[in-house]
């Protein structure tokens, strides 16, 4: 039988499951709020003579997650152990990761331990109470793994085991290339996202461009790249930039963004995009990296 399970790890790597079946008991669809609400503020102006006013825009919310549960050990010594390890590992100065599972289904969220969790005994309850506050600053849900999809990329034909006829005089195909200049991105998150667009170049690829054919929307690089060079362009809220990597060096390379350009987002639904370059454009790999968000789990 499936159950809902939260696991918070901190950049450490140390963990604590919070569940039915943890040693720090808690009943998810009880004991827990926050985890499929949010909190959504609305702009309006209003002029004199008008009715209701006229909405100028929105911002959601930092997400607030709060967890009540018990420490299951009647064992005072025991129960004081796990309450100075829950102490440790929900440490308010580490960055974490807040894990929902039910069954199959899993989403993530990045999270600070608001304080450090109060513990507490109930008179006549012989366990050890406690209470937690999660702060989101990203109030969205995400999956655990990215998406990537390669529009320009080769493709391997041969693999082993392979046994090759030396008196065969047909030649071999030893990888092909993907035809397609266009690619349909799907965000199937509830709310539009950021993503990674990586250029690679397996020769010289000048001004590489990727262009959303909907919106007309496009990212330009106005640069040569050179064999082996990949050039990362982020559009996400906060991480918004471009980075070259050649032969081991890192190189900031957001001056050679076109003017023009736009920091796409994937909008909710289909998303097409095709790539292009001024020369070179059959010696260009290109990719995007991206992971839908979700408003609740």
């Amino acid at each position: 039988m499936s159950i809902e399970k939260l696991t918070y790890t901190n950049s450490r790597g140390e963990s604590i499951e919070l569940s039915t079946q943890s040693l720090y008991h808690v009943n998810v669809s009880t004991d827990v709020t926050g985890i499929s609400d949010i909190q959504n503020e609305i702009y309006g102006t209003s002029s004199m003579g008008q009715h209701g006013e006229t909405k100028t825009g929105m911002h959601i919310e930092p997400r607030e997650i709060k967890v009540a549960g018990a420490i299951n050990s009647k064992s005072k010594d025991y129960a004081y152990t796990l309450r100075r390890r829950a102490l440790k590992t929900l440490n308010p100065e580490l960055e974490g990761v807040l894990t929902y599972e039910y069954g199959d289904f899993k989403r993530v969220i990045k999270c600070t331990v608001d304080d450090t969790p109060e513990f507490y005994r109930k008179q006549g309850n012989p366990l050890v109470q406690f209470e937690l506050t999660l702060r989101c600053s990203n109030p969205f849900w995400q999956e655990e793994d990215e998406i990537r999809e390669d529009i320009a990329s080769w493709v391997g034909a041969w693999e082993f085991p392979y046994d090759i006829d030396l008196e065969d005089d047909t030649s071999m195909i030893w990888g092909y290339r993907e035809q397609s200049i266009i690619v349909d991105c799907y965000n199937s998150g509830d709310v539009a996202t950021g993503m990674r667009i990586r250029f690679s170049a397996l020769g010289t690829v000048e001004n590489p461009i990727l262009l959303n054919v909907d919106t007309l929307e496009f990212i330009q690089i106005n640069a040569t790249m050179q064999t082996g060079d990949v050039i990362e362009i982020n559009t996400e809220y906060g991480s918004k930039g471009a980075t070259l990597y050649r032969n081991g060096e890192t190189i900031d390379y957001y001056r050679y963004i076109d003017v023009d350009s736009t920091f796409m987002q994937l909008n909710i639904g289909d998303n097409i995009f095709r790539y292009d370059a001024s020369s070179g454009v059959n010696a260009m790999e290109v990719s995007l990296v991206y992971n839908a968000k979700y408003l609740g789990v």
